[in-house]
């Protein structure tokens, strides 16, 4: 991690500079239970079925924003047990997301990873700026909020993405719910179109395995979930 800070990151040695991809142009939702999108309710659907007090007082309150149900990014979307938690930071300015998510090593263990995101709001409600340290690399993305059910039941994301000084651009999608599952094929309808809308065709999406009762999820125990959260709650309380 320091050795990649240091020659990747900090000296830039191999003079990659990638940029976001800016195509295809996704538009987030317009309108949230009838009325015009803000960037404060974005929030609050980035926070989603979370317990804290910063989301929708009438969604269920869980530990978690989101389960990752499906997504078309080959090299991210395919593990399994994936946890998104989304909240405020200490400052209540911009926001953290919190991916937790289950890997499958080359020696057949079951690990846990996570990440700590610094979320921004974009000009645009709907949209905001993810930048992440990872293994010394640091990575930004555009987020786009495409479509969500006013119950919160689902919701649709897209992501661009690039790691500048590896020289590395991506994009992907993701169908996340409040437990995992595919939304019902009546929803699915609906999100489709969305989906297509941001360049994603529904049978490039990897289906996300979040049992709980798999060898692989037995084996890998609780996920930590509030890892980095309870840390960030404390300097909230102590405001």
């Amino acid at each position: 991690k320091d050795f990649s800070y240091c020659i990747l990151q900090k000296n830039n040695i191999f003079g990659c500079d990638a940029k976001i991809p800016t195509m295809p142009k996704v538009e987030p939702m317009k309108n949230f239970r009838g009325v015009p999108l803000t960037q404060e309710m974005a929030r609050k659907i980035l926070v989603g079925h979370l317990d804290d007090s910063y989301g929708f007082d009438d969604v269920g309150k869980t530990d978690i924003s989101w389960k990752v149900a499906a997504g078309a990014n080959v090299a991210y979307d395919q593990f399994p047990s994936q946890n998104q938690i989304f909240y405020e930071s200490a400052n209540k300015k911009d926001m953290w997301y919190d991916p937790v998510f289950r890997v499958e090593t080359i020696d057949g263990r079951n690990v846990w990873c996570k990440r700590h995101y610094k979320v921004r709001s974009a000009k645009v409600p709907g949209t905001f700026r993810f930048s992440v340290l990872d293994n010394g690399v640091t990575s930004n993305e555009f987020w786009t909020i495409v479509a969500a059910a006013d119950d919160l039941s689902w919701i649709v994301f897209h992501y661009a993405g690039a790691a500048t000084s590896v020289g590395q651009r991506y994009l992907g999608g993701l169908v996340c719910t409040a437990d995992g599952t595919l939304p019902p094929e009546s929803a699915r309808k609906e999100i489709w179109p969305k989906l297509q809308s941001a360049g994603i065709e529904p049978w490039e999406l990897f289906v996300c395995d979040n049992r709980s009762d798999t060898p692989g999820a037995i084996a890998a125990g609780e996920p930590p979930l509030d890892y980095y959260r309870k840390t960030i709650l404390t300097k909230q309380q102590s405001k």
